[in-house]
This record gives structure tokens, C-alpha cells and sequence, in this order.
């Protein structure tokens, strides 16, 4: 490996927190599918994704598996449930990564083997790892729902550090004949094989870790001033040919991360109102679109461009995200081009502000205002809890995407949104086996639980705490990493060790916490909590407790980390200890 490479290859896992000693083959792995997946998922990849996706070492000729539908990665055959209501996308990833100076047929060869093996109804290789049987058992659920299945498609990557060469001949007749194997199924719309190159992997990577840019003309505008907090303002007409500047990349392909800040999801075409819009757009009704659309709101940091011509720098769109992906699925009819968008671009880097126009802009949405208003309101403030100890503790909230770019904070340091709330409603409401395995199940049954804006952002800092606590103890502690896949069943394990009184709903909208009285003596558990997770020595003494009385349940069963069973039989053994001990 050069020095370049090695040099990226360093900074992305120490970014990402991975273990220093891991061997460069699964440093390298871990990599490339960072690399060549982020830009195809609607989420930020993290450090949880990337190891549920890369398989353990000894599967035949592949490293790594990932499925979307609608463009959400999913780990567990139950989060298809999740897409109940809607037509669905999927996406199959597969991955092979070698650290080779060039392609091998022999290799690539094995690898389609695997990715056509894993679609047959009776699979030939007996690859017993339980992350590929997961994955084996999502295909199988998708197939009972294929009737609501719009698409299905293959991606399969073969990464290297050489670089391609034009005496690919062999590799490439076998490539057409693995292609041709798996169009046999009658199952995929497209099917894509693709040789990465060290440059074209480089590239990927860059791209992955660069907050968007885009540079587009937006002639037919009227400037907005008068705003304080706003740099610039703009409001207009643009054409589909400059808007799709905005959503598509420079190899025509819809840029899916675009939409990370977005309240909703695309529904697709099921939804009458995207159904209505693709109407309009397909009888070519032009000029009738702008007159019956809301338009896109776009919020950028800044903007490098000047006159007409915009050069917009770590953007979003706020509101839009159904008209958006309709027009980028009808791109390729016949006079699109002309179609005028309204389109409101706001440059500002004020969060409260920001936050305002999210909520005025999708006030017309199943959102209610009071909802949106919650949601905003206590992520600021929780965001604010996280900066008032930052000098102590050193780790960051990010309520938004790329939030931190600018400042160079490292992954290691940082609680995104999707881990504050597994680690929080694993920690404090017992339920660690779904935000395992389901947390489009938890946002759903649990609405109004959390997020809530007369809540107290304090348990929420504790679980975050708690969860970068534990990623830096998985480095040097072998039994961390045996139980990482139980890290939630811990983390609510740690909590019935050091608290006081035992957790109640209702504490957290008392902004003391919660306590008991002894005497004269008040004792807070949330601060108790707070004081263990400081101290080194009583956290991992709790740590290794909370691990210990795990090891009483049947953890080692298929499926444990999602087993509510198991959890029940945990919190039994928990309460058993807790009052065994307090006899003594």
C-alpha cells in the first residue's frame, strides 16, 4: 500500500474509532465500503453500520453485505415492516476488498459465485456466520412482499490498489458470464458489477467525506433581504435542467444523502400527491407545474458563487424531498428540462433559524406544528446540554448532518442523532433488544416517549456518555468486544447497578432528576450516574458487573441481541443481584 493510500486508510479508521491493531486487510475493508456505499444510503455511515455490514473473516470470496430499501439500510428482517405502507426500492450490496496491486479472475470469479449462491432458493455453500444467515433471512421476507417490491437491484464491488488495466479480457468475459447467471433469476432491473480501481476508490472516498457542494445558475430570482442571521436569500423559478445540479452528481446519479435533514422519507409513487405530480410531469403539462407545486427549500453554509450563478457549499433540502425524487425519477422524459421549480435558497449557518424555517416550511405536511416544534426545541437544547460539558468530557452532538466539518471533529467524539436515541431508550425504558434490531419499530411505538421539549436533557447526555465511554473500552478490553453486539443490554444493565431509585417515566421531566431522601441527605441518581461515568475505575468495575450477571441468560442463542426474552431473563437476574445485595 503507498503512502497516500495508507495515509487515507489511517485517518478513516482512527476517525471512525476502529481498533489501531486490526489487520490492514480488514482496515482496507472497512474502507472501501465506507467509501463506495455512503453515497448511496439515505443515513450518515457509522462505526455500528460499517461492522454490521462487513462479515467476519472465513466467508467464502466476499468481506461485506448491505441491503436498502428505500434507501435505508436494514439489519434485521423485521424492519420491513417498517415499509408496510409503501412501495418499495431494494438494493443488494456486495462487497470484496483486496489489498492486491491488481484483479485476479480466480477472485472475482469466487466472489459473483457467492453473490448468485446467495440468491438461489437452496444455497450450495454452508457460510454458518450468523451476520450472512441475518441477511439470508431479510431476502427471505422480501420475497413474501414481492408483490409490493417496485425494483430490485444488484450492486456487486470488487475493490483493489492496482489500478485497471486495458488487458482485462479474462476477468471481464467471466464478469459477463456471472452477469448473465444472475439474470437468470428474473428478479433484478439492473445489475451492477464494477471494478474499483485504487483511484476510483480514492475518489469515492473523498466525495464521501466532502459536505456537498453544487454550482448551478438560478436566473429567475428576486433577492430576500431584511433577515438578520441570514447571509443571503433568494426566491424564484429554476429550470429542471440547473435543479437537477442540485439533486443529481456528475455521474447523473441521484444524490442520496442529500436528503439526511429531511423530516420524511420519499413515499413513493403510492402517495397520491407524489402520484398527481409524476401526472402532471408525464402529459407534459410544463407550464403547469410551477402554478401547482410548493416548491423546494434548500438551506446551504455558504454560497461561493456571484451574480446568477450559485455555488452552494454543505446544503440540504429541508422541504421538497417528495417533488425532488418525482423529478429526478422522471428525468428522462422528452422536454423536461424546461419544467420551472420554485425554489428557495437560504444561506445561513444560525441553527435557531434554521430550525424555524424547517418548521414553517413543512407545516402543510402530516407533521403538526406542535410536533416539529418539539422535536427542534429539545435537539437544540440537548445540543447545548452537550456543549456546557464539552470541556470535561469532550464529546459533541450532532443533531445535523456534517454540523462538525468545519471544526475537524473526529467521528470518535461525536453522538449522532440515531445512536442518542438507541443508547437513551435502551438505557432508561429496558427495551435494548429492539433498538438492536428494530428502531424504525421504536420511533413508531414509542412517539412522545422521547425528544420531548420538557425533558431533561441529562439522561440523554448519560446514555451518550456512556455509549463513547464503551466504544473506547471495546479497543483494549477483549471481553468489550466479545459483548459489543450486547452493548445496549449493558448499558441498561449499568443503569439498575448505580441508580438509586429505580427509573421511572416521570423523572425525566424533573429537571433535579431523580432521587432519594436519607436523612438530610438528598442523593440524585442522575448525578451518581453521571459521577461513575467519570470515574475510570467504578465505571468499569459496572461494567464488568453488568457483563457478568449478562452471562446468567442464554446469550449465546440465535438471535439473542433481539430477543425480548433474553432481556426480560436479564432484568430478572439484575433485580436478584440488586436485592440480594442490598440484604447482605
Amino acid at each position: 500500500m503507498d503512502s497516500i493510500t495508507e495515509s487515507y486508510l489511517n485517518s478513516f479508521i482512527q476517525n471512525f474509532g476502529f481498533d489501531l491493531s486490526l489487520a490492514q486487510s480488514k482496515k482496507f475493508e472497512y474502507f472501501s465500503v465506507f467509501s463506495l456505499l455512503s453515497q448511496e444510503v439515505n443515513n450518515n455511515l457509522d462505526k455500528d453500520d460499517l461492522e454490521k455490514i462487513v462479515l467476519d473473516d472465513g466467508v467464502k470470496g466476499l468481506d461485506a453485505i448491505a441491503i436498502t430499501i428505500n434507501e435505508k439500510l436494514i439489519f434485521n428482517p423485521e424492519e420491513i415492516q417498517n415499509f408496510e405502507l409503501q412501495s418499495i426500492i431494494v438494493n443488494f450490496y456486495f462487497f470484496q476488498s483486496k489489498t492486491s496491486s491488481d484483479f485476479s479472475d480466480s477472485e472475482s470469479a469466487n466472489f459473483l459465485d457467492v453473490v448468485i449462491d446467495f440468491f438461489k432458493d437452496s444455497p450450495t455453500y454452508n457460510l454458518d456466520f450468523t451476520d450472512y444467515k441475518t441477511y439470508l433471512e431479510i431476502l427471505e421476507e422480501l420475497k413474501k412482499v414481492i408483490s409490493r417490491i417496485r425494483e430490485i437491484n444488484v450492486f456487486c464491488y470488487y475493490s483493489t490498489l492496482g489500478q485497471q488495466q486495458n488487458n482485462l479480457n479474462s476477468i471481464n468475459s467471466t464478469i459477463n458470464i456471472k452477469r448473465d447467471l444472475i439474470r437468470n433469476f428474473n428478479l433484478f432491473n439492473n445489475i451492477t458489477i464494477e471494478l474499483v480501481d485504487k483511484n476510483l476508490l480514492l475518489s469515492k472516498y473523498k466525495k464521501a467525506i466532502t459536505p456537498l457542494q453544487a454550482e448551478f445558475k438560478f436566473e429567475n430570482k428576486i433577492t430576500l433581504s431584511g433577515t438578520s442571521d441570514v447571509d443571503e436569500a433568494y426566491m424564484g423559478l429554476i429550470p429542471f435542467g440547473e435543479f437537477k445540479k442540485l439533486i443529481m452528481d456528475t455521474d447523473q446519479n441521484k444524490i442520496k444523502s442529500l436528503f439526511n435533514d429531511n423530516l420524511r422519507d420519499f413515499l413513493g409513487f403510492d402517495n397520491p400527491v407524489n402520484k398527481n405530480i409524476k401526472k402532471t410531469l408525464d402529459n407534459k403539462k410544463f407550464s403547469e407545474f410551477s402554478l401547482l407545486n410548493n416548491g423546494i427549500t434548500v438551506i446551504a453554509e455558504s454560497n461561493n458563487g456571484k451574480g446568477n450563478t450559485l455555488v452552494l457549499e454543505n446544503y440540504q433540502i429541508v422541504n421538497g424531498c417528495q417533488t425532488s425524487n418525482v423529478l429526478y425519477e422522471c428525468r428522462n422524459i422528452e422536454g423536461i428540462d424546461t419544467v420551472l421549480i420554485p425554489l428557495k435558497v437560504i444561506i445561513t449557518k444560525n441553527e435557531n433559524l434554521r430550525d424555524e424555517i424547517i418548521i414553517t416550511t413543512n407545516s402543510q405536511s402530516s407533521f403538526t406544528e406542535e410536533q416539529l416544534f418539539a422535536i427542534t426545541q429539545f435537539q437544540k437544547n440537548l445540543e447545548d446540554y452537550y456543549h456546557s460539558q464539552k470541556t470535561i468530557d469532550k464529546i459533541y452532538y450532532e443533531r445535523r448532518t456534517n454540523q462538525y466539518f468545519s471544526i475537524s471533529v473526529a467521528k470518535t467524539s461525536i453522538i449522532d442523532i440515531k445512536e442518542q436515541l438507541k443508547s437513551f431508550m435502551a438505557m432508561f425504558f429496558d427495551i435494548p433488544h429492539l433498538v438492536s434490531g428494530n428502531i424504525g419499530k421504536v420511533i413508531n411505538n414509542y412517539k412522545g416517549k422521547f425528544f420531548q421539549k420538557e425533558h431533561d436533557p441529562m439522561p440523554y447526555y448519560l446514555s451518550g456518555l456512556l455509549s463513547k465511554k464503551w466504544d473506547q473500552f471495546v479497543f483494549s478490553n477483549i471481553i468489550y468486544k466479545e459483548f459489543n453486539k450486547f452493548r445496549y443490554h449493558i448499558f441498561m444493565g449499568f443503569r439498575y447497578l448505580v441508580e438509586d431509585l429505580p427509573f421511572d417515566e416521570r423523572f425525566l421531566k424533573n429537571k433535579k432528576g431523580y432521587s432519594i431522601k436519607s436523612g438530610k441527605d438528598r442523593i440524585n441518581s442522575f448525578e451518581k450516574i453521571l459521577n461513575t461515568l467519570r470515574d475510570d475505575s467504578k465505571l468499569t468495575n459496572n461494567l464488568d458487573k453488568a457483563i457478568e450477571i449478562f452471562k446468567q441468560v442464554d446469550y449465546k442463542r440465535p438471535k439473542a441481541a433481539y430477543s425480548k426474552p433474553i432481556t426480560e431473563d436479564y432484568i430478572k437476574e439484575l433485580q436478584d443481584f440488586i436485592n440480594n445485595s442490598s440484604e447482605e
